[in-house]
């Protein structure tokens, strides 16, 4: 048996590389070529055609047929040419498995634990399929389920193995039916095959099986091996311990599943082998001394607890040069992280030849710190690939579900109508610029009512108050669009089961229209990016395997096609739009199965946190742990030992070695990795009776990461005074702006000077301004309702119908979803009952003349160089030659106090106005006569629905100070120098705060207040 180990520390590939080209020879040029090498990983396999240049120093190789084990699938068995298999049921497509499978789990009651929708049952069938592959290929017969005893277990679990048995069952006896294998038991059999072809007719030339440590406990793969090891130019080769280990800590290591070398013990008991019969890989020499320490220190370190006695030898000497190029990182979250392992990997970068890697297996820190490198120009994707979900065009295709299903609700729609794949058969320009005057105009605010008919009558509200019917023509040519593009896919609801393969065939031909532009169809431009072509192959294989599922109802859609999307993933997308070759040749972002077998000078391990690296034991939905091993199912912490195997060989092979975790994610403390605090207890006992132990040093790059954005000397910046020329100051001012030029002088000039204006949120609360606005447009409305009745006063049963009608059209035209309208329609018939009682009230004096409503009013002031202007609620004339003017309040109206003060000056500059004969209704100027009365009308619609509160004093003389004030505050400000400071009174509260950022409020006043 022809057994081989390359030490830990020693680069695996260009030392297997070198003792392959020195077991081969030079005297045949052919010999290579004829040699094959079996490798855990197709990404090992091409980083061994690297290393097979680089060993070859120049000289032109035929390279050896290299081919991943762990991977091999059914076509790879067909390239070994393996007859044997040709008398096999060809494998099912895995999409048409999972869905039969999800068809079966359907059939679970929930009440018994079964899923509840399509979307959950899919889930349940993915892991029943990952145990399905455990099953054959662990060699475990499905039919000894019925030895479990389910009466040993809970009441679910006697549940679960019943339904399971009977899943099962079934499952065989379809793909019976149709003539199919399943996809584990197919890999088996191709394992086995060529095994047998081998021992009946071993190769005259070499076969090296290299690297493959865990994967070859499973006993197919095993035997493959056992074969392999025997052949007269057959060869393992397998990852060294990097400690020696005697006998019985080798069987505790074997029990330990948890342990790095523990799946490298099973498989030398599957070979019938001990350590002692494994030998040094020729030409792979003894490495860097410092390296071969740290391995040792390594494997001490992560010890099993029958060799932890070995900590208690303090050598502090002998370990110290295994900490050498060692670092610890440890970051307070995870962008911190992410800046500083970028830092490192950009200062590798500067040494010419140096080849670096993030490892780790948390994706989110690989797109951070890709996205980090591009700030220093360096260019490095994630190469374990990235979900189709994820990808640009999967993310368009799970927006239309969503946008679809949430009613078209302004984020989603917007998500869904900004992305770069959407234009609706226009040109993206026109389409962007048509999106864009819908959303500013029209979504943002209030949620619109739902579906594509409440979106349109939204649109039309608001745009149709602008009257522009270019702008009107430009929105609508967009809704066209969208309706076009998802016909036959606007709604998702429940009303009739659809078949999925129709719902999946109504999505995709609406994601090709929305797609599509003026100049090239959407099916081209859907698939046309680097995740196009795995995309595409996936969703053409979706349709036949979804007409396996029953129908369904159409809102549970999203979430089945997002759990359908979840599986796959795509290869590496590019961060940029630059060639493949933009791509940093030395610089990598892996996963721990990229990474396998390779070596970097420099490697950072990232996210080593417990949960992370290693993540969480999980025995799955189905089985139990006592049932798995009932079962003889491996138990779930071997996933650990093969990850943990992962982390010492990285961590021992690289020159420079950063290992990373992060105190804090998602807000929530973490706790480091057991390996890293296995290594930081050894090292802390290795004193020589001081008690001052060993250490990881620490990393600099957290301190450069905290300096990159903090600028040497911070200079504060003083407090905003603007002071424009006056002819850059308006002319014309609002008597509601009034109060806010008082109260923040900035916000004024940010508003009119700047001219600036925020927006709206999106789906935002309905405010008390849109509740305001809908009370004023109906009580406008009855009131011109009135004001024309030609009998003056209609008797209170027709004005009750009148306001009736009014609030109608006002809930109408604020195009509002069907919720809000409910809420507020009583409200608005208490405010009716209340205004319909004052008004009936005033009959008997007969008092009023003329009622007006919304009246525009404008007066100069500071001798004609500035124009005041208003619009009235309401203002009556009465038969005593005067006028009363009446505001609508839905809040808190202000109190005498402080419209007496000049707090509040509308309704006195309202009246200083009306007595000016400022006022116009229509054509006709109302007359210019003394205000006798000023009044609030608060209206809120609730328990309360109205009252009346009239202003205390004599109007004459508030608006004659009011005026005064006002003229003294419109000369500073508008016609002199004066500066727009911001909230230049403490006690000053302005009504609106929407440039406190501008004004960079937080710097300089007190924080706590604000």
């Amino acid at each position: 048996m022809r057994l081989f180990e390359i030490s830990a520390h020693l680069p695996f590939l260009p030392s297997l590389a070198r003792g392959v080209l020195g077991m081969v020879g030079t005297d045949d040029p052919l010999a290579l070529s004829r040699t094959t090498v079996l490798l855990p990983t197709r990404r090992a396999a091409l980083a061994l055609r690297e290393a097979f240049l680089a060993a070859a120093s120049g000289r032109t190789l035929l390279l050896p047929r290299m081919r991943a084990l762990s991977g091999l699938s059914t076509e790879e068995a067909d390239e070994l040419s393996l007859p044997e298999l040709l008398d096999q049921p060809p494998a099912v497509d895995a999409a048409r498995r999972q869905a039969v499978l999800t068809t079966m789990i359907l059939r679970l009651p929930t009440r018994y634990g079964g899923p509840g929708t399509p979307e959950q049952a899919w889930g349940l069938a993915t892991a029943l399929a990952e145990l399905m592959d455990e099953m054959a290929l662990e060699g475990c017969d499905p039919a000894r389920l019925a030895e479990l005893v389910p009466e040993e277990f809970s009441a679910h679990w006697q549940v679960t193995l019943t339904f399971l048995r009977g899943v099962l069952q079934a499952w065989q006896g379809w793909l019976a039916e149709h003539g199919l294998s399943d996809i584990g038991p197919r890999r088996v059999a191709a394992l086995e095959a060529q095994a047998a072809q081998w021992r009946a007719s071993p190769p005259a030339d070499p076969v090296i099986a290299a690297g493959i440590g865990a994967g070859g406990t499973i006993p197919a793969a095993a035997a493959l091996l056992r074969v392999v090891a025997r052949l007269p130019q057959g060869a393992v080769v397998l990852h060294g311990t990097g400690e020696a280990t005697g006998d019985g800590l080798w069987g505790a290591i074997g029990e330990s599943p948890g342990h790095p070398l523990s799946g490298q013990v099973r498989l030398l008991s599957a070979l019938d082998a001990v350590p002692g019969d494994v030998m040094p890989w020729p030409g792979a020499g003894a490495g860097d001394p410092a390296l071969a320490r740290r391995s040792e220190m390594l494997c001490r370190a992560l010890r099993p607890a029958a060799g932890i006695g070995a900590w208690l030898e303090r050598r502090p000497d002998h370990w110290r040069p295994g900490l050498e190029g060692l670092s610890l990182l440890d970051a307070p979250d995870l962008q911190s992280e992410a800046a500083a392992i970028a830092l490192l990997l950009r200062e590798a970068v500067e040494t010419p030849g140096t080849r670096a890697a993030l490892i780790t297996p948390d994706r989110e820190l690989g797109r951070r710190v890709a996205a980090e490198l591009t700030r220093h120009g360096v260019l490095a994707d994630d190469s374990a690939g990235q979900p189709l979900g994820e990808t640009p065009t999967g993310a368009f295709l799970r927006l239309i579900a969503l946008a679809v299903a949430e009613g078209f609700a302004p984020v989603p729609l917007l998500a869904l109508l900004k992305h770069p794949l959407c234009a609706g058969g226009l040109s993206r320009a026109e389409w962007m610029e048509a999106v864009r005057l819908v959303e500013r105009r029209a979504l943002r605010g209030p949620r619109p009512a739902p579906g594509l008919p409440g979106l349109r009558a939204r649109v039309r509200e608001a745009l149709g108050r602008e009257r522009d019917a270019a702008l009107l023509a430009r929105a609508e040519r967009l809704l066209s669009a969208l309706e076009a593009g998802l016909d036959g896919f606007a709604e998702l609801d429940d009303s009739i089961a659809r078949p999925p393969a129709d719902l999946l065939d109504c999505h995709l031909a609406a994601a090709e229209r929305l797609a599509t532009t003026d100049t090239r169809p959407g099916g081209l431009r859907l698939y046309a990016g680097e995740e196009g072509e795995p995309l595409a192959v996936h969703l053409a294989n979706l349709p036949p395997a979804l007409r396996q599922m029953p129908p369904m109802g159409p809102a549970g859609w999203p979430a089945l096609f997002d759990a359908l999307l979840e599986g796959p993933v795509a290869p590496a997308i590019r961060m940029s739009r630059g060639k493949k070759g933009d791509r940093h040749p030395r610089i990598a972002i892996l996963g721990l199965l990229e990474a396998r077998l390779q070596d970097f000078d420099l490697a950072v391990l990232g996210s080593l946190e417990e949960g992370a690296w290693p993540q969480s034991t999980d025995p799955g939905p189905w089985l139990s742990r006592p049932m798995r091993h009932d079962f003889g199912l491996p138990e779930p912490e071997t996933r650990i030992g093969r990850v943990a195997a992962d982390f010492l060989l990285a961590a021992a092979s690289a020159p420079r070695v950063v290992l990373s975790w992060t105190r804090k994610r998602s807000g929530a403390p973490t706790v480091p990795s057991r390996w890293l605090t296995r290594l930081e207890t050894f090292l802390a006992g290795q004193h020589k009776g001081d008690g001052k132990g060993l250490s990881v040093a620490r990393s600099p790059a957290l301190a450069w990461a905290a300096q990159l954005d903090m600028p040497q000397v911070v200079r504060p910046c003083p407090r905003p005074a603007p002071s424009p020329p006056p002819e850059a100051r308006p002319r014309e001012i609002s008597v509601t702006e009034v109060a806010g030029l008082m109260a923040d002088p900035y916000g004024f000039y940010a508003r009119r000077v700047l001219q600036l204006s925020p927006f709206d949120p999106l789906d935002a609360e309905v405010g008390a301004s849109d509740y305001g606005s809908l009370v004023h447009d109906a009580m406008a409305r009855w009131t011109a309702r009135l004001d024309g009745s030609p009998n003056g006063w209609p008797g209170q049963e027709q004005a009750r119908a009148w306001f009736d009608e009014c609030a109608e059209e006002a809930l109408a035209g604020a195009a509002a979803r069907p919720s809000l309208l409910a809420f507020w329609r009583p409200r608005l018939a208490r405010i009716g009952d209340f205004a319909v009682a004052e008004e009936e009230a005033s009959q008997p004096a007969r008092t009023i003349l003329r009622r007006h409503a919304e009246l525009s009013g404008r007066l100069p002031v500071a001798d004609g160089a500035v124009t005041m202007k208003v619009r009235a609620d309401r203002i009556d004339e009465r038969s005593d030659g005067t006028l009363a003017i009446i505001d609508y309040k839905t809040g808190t109206p202000p109190s005498d106090s402080e419209v007496a003060k000049g707090l509040a000056p509308q309704m006195p500059l309202e009246a200083a106005i009306a007595a000016a004969g400022g006022f116009r209704a229509g054509q006709r100027a109302v007359p210019r006569a003394p205000v006798s009365s000023l009044a609030y009308w608060r209206l809120t619609g609730g328990s309360t629905a109205g009252e009346v509160k009239p202003l205390k004093g004599d109007p004459a003389t508030l608006a004659a100070d009011a005026l005064d004030n006002t003229e003294a505050l419109l000369r500073g400000f508008l016609l002199g120098h004066r500066r727009f400071i911001a909230r230049p009174h403490p006690r000053r509260t302005p009504v609106r705060s929407d440039f406190d950022h501008l004004a960079r409020v937080a710097e300089w006043g007190d924080a706590g207040e604000e």
